[in-house]
């Protein structure tokens, strides 16, 4: 298993690389605010576990080994910020300092539903891109419809929520609607009315604008597609 130090290192070497040249060891030394001679230490000891080609006065480069681990806590990292920011409603001043206690514990597990629950966002607040990780991305739409075309009894998984407005999807996830809860509707009001929706053990009432957010892998799409148009 990796230690929180190394991730810390193989992350910086990711950003500081990103141009294609080698990583000086005067630039990791600041952006990791340690001693040049920590650097040169670490280097040498990162070289020998195969995470980093390094050359003394040349400066490092990450081997594929070292990229995927330096890629993946980035990623986690501007994922976390931004959900900390548009789902919990973290001042985004803090949110880098809170991503960087969280990055390192974010199983792969969490953070494939986190990406999925706010669909995949490929920016983090700053706007820096948010590195994209094929094992992370969903297969796309395929089989999924939003939540207020489903006809009453239809039954399905919550995929993912479609919404700009934090304040929006934060409602929607604190009414339940969060990715791989099973849902069914129950009802559905005429004229543009409400969507009456179990949602795990809950019952919710969610109006139209919500429920056009939440997409849904159906299960019984063909049995039920036309029931509850009214």
């Amino acid at each position: 298993m990796v230690s929180e130090n190394v991730e810390e290192y193989l992350e910086c070497l990711w950003e500081l690389t990103q141009d294609g040249t080698p990583a000086r060891t005067s630039d990791i030394a600041k952006r990791m605010d340690v001693s040049p001679a920590s650097v040169t230490e670490m280097m040498q000891r990162l070289d020998s576990q195969g995470y980093i080609s390094y050359e003394r006065y040349k400066g490092a480069t990450l081997t594929e080994k070292g990229l995927r681990i330096g890629e993946a806590i980035k990623r986690k990292h501007r994922l976390l910020e931004r959900f900390l920011v548009d789902v919990l409603g973290i001042e985004k001043e803090r949110s880098h300092e809170e991503a960087c206690r969280l990055e390192h514990m974010l199983s792969d597990e969490s953070e494939r539903r986190i990406s999925e629950m706010m669909n995949n966002p490929s920016t983090c607040p700053d706007g820096d891109p948010i590195p994209a990780m094929d094992r992370l991305r969903p297969s796309g739409n395929e089989g999924t419809i939003v939540l207020s075309e489903m006809g009453e009894g239809e039954e399905g998984t919550i995929s993912h929520l479609v919404c700009d407005d934090p304040q929006k999807i934060r409602r929607i996830i604190a009414m339940g609607f969060v990715p791989e809860r099973p849902l069914i509707v129950e009802d559905r009001l005429p004229m543009g009315g409400p969507v009456l929706v179990k949602v795990g053990d809950s019952r919710v009432a969610l109006a139209k604008e919500y429920a056009d957010l939440v997409h849904v892998r159906t299960r019984n799409r063909a049995r039920h597609r036309h029931r509850g148009d009214r």
